[in-house]
C-alpha cells in the first residue's frame, strides 16, 4: 500500500508522516504482510529524519506500508504520471506556497476523479477551503495542526471505502477488446516479463500490465505470493510453505521471499480450528 503526502512545508509534512506510520490499523497491514511501514521522499535533500528518495525514483515495498512525501504537486504529478505504483491513500495540501489559489483541490480534480480508487484526505490550515474540496472525491477533511485521533480516523474511514472500491469491476484492454474482470472471478495469475496473463472462472485474460500493479487494484484476499504469480484465496484448497493448491488441483508457487506475507494473508483470512 503506498500512502502520499503532499505539502510544501517540511516539518508539517515529516510530522504528519510519522502520524500517519503510528496509526493502528497501517500497522496492522504492516504487520500481516512485510512487517515494516517505511518512509521516502520524492525529492532530496528534505530531512534526515526520514530516508531520502532522489527524483529519478528509488526501492518502494509493494508489501506492507510506504509513506511517500512530496514537496510540490509538480512531482506529485510527475510520479502520478509515470504510473509505477498505485496511490492508495493522498494526504493532500490546499494552497501552495503565497498563493491563494486551492491548487491542491484542482490537481485531486485532475488526477482522481469521481470513481478513482485513490483515497483522497484534505489536509489545510485554512477553514475557508471547507466547502470548495466538495467538488472533488475525497474521504477527510483536516485542520492544521493535525492531531494523532484525526489521522487514525481520517485512515480508517479510507481504507473502509478503499475496500469498498477493490471489488469494483477491473477494465482490462485485451486483443483490442476492453475485458470487464470481476475481482471475484479472477482465480490466479501470473506474468511473462510484460504480459500479464490473468486465469478467471469464464477463461484467461492476457493484457500488458505489470502484475503488482494488477496486484494492487484487487481486495485483500488476493496474494502477491511469488514475483510471476497471484492468487485469489477464495479457490485456494490447501497450502504450505512452497505452494497453494487451488481448487482444479493446479499449484501456485510461494518464493522464500513471500512465505511470511503468504502465511499471514491467509492467517487473516480463514478461521483456525482449535
Amino acid at each position: 500500500m503506498l500512502v502520499a503526502i503532499v505539502d510544501d512545508d517540511r516539518l508539517q509534512a515529516e510530522e504528519l508522516a510519522w502520524m500517519v506510520r503510528s496509526s493502528p490499523l497501517l500497522c496492522r497491514i504492516s504487520s500481516e504482510s512485510s512487517n515494516h511501514v517505511s518512509a521516502v521522499h520524492a525529492s532530496g535533500g528534505y530531512s534526515d529524519a526520514l530516508p531520502v528518495v532522489g527524483e529519478t525514483g528509488g526501492d518502494m515495498s509493494s508489501d506492507g506500508v510506504d509513506v511517500c512525501c512530496f514537496d510540490s504537486l509538480e512531482a506529485f504529478e510527475r510520479f502520478c504520471r509515470d504510473g509505477e505504483r498505485n496511490v492508495d491513500i493522498v494526504f493532500m495540501d490546499i494552497r501552495f506556497g503565497e498563493s491563494a489559489e486551492a491548487e491542491g483541490i484542482a490537481a485531486v480534480a485532475r488526477l482522481f476523479p469521481r470513481g478513482s480508487a485513490t483515497q483522497v484526505i484534505y489536509v489545510t490550515g485554512y477553514g475557508d477551503c471547507h466547502s470548495k474540496v466538495y467538488a472533488t472525491q475525497h474521504v477527510g477533511f483536516l485542520m492544521k495542526p493535525v492531531v494523532q485521533k484525526a489521522v487514525d480516523e481520517a485512515v480508517g474511514e479510507a481504507l473502509r471505502r478503499r475496500a469498498e472500491s477493490s471489488e469494483r469491476p477491473v477494465l482490462v484492454a485485451s486483443g483490442g477488446d476492453v475485458r470487464v474482470v470481476l475481482p471475484r472471478n479472477v482465480m490466479w495469475a501470473e506474468s511473462h516479463r510484460r504480459l500479464l496473463c490473468i486465469h478467471t472462472c469464464y477463461g484467461d485474460v492476457e493484457t500488458y500490465l505489470k502484475l503488482a500493479r494488477f496486484a494492487e487494484m484487487l481486495p485483500d484476499r488476493f496474494v502477491h505470493c511469488h514475483q510471476s504469480f497471484l492468487v485469489n484465496l477464495d479457490y485456494v484448497t490447501a497450502w504450505n510453505n512452497d505452494r497453494f493448491v487451488l481448487a482444479d488441483g493446479r499449484a501456485i508457487p510461494i518464493s522464500q521471499r513471500r512465505r511470511a506475507v503468504a502465511k499471514a494473508a491467509v492467517l487473516a483470512y480463514a478461521r483456525t480450528v482449535r
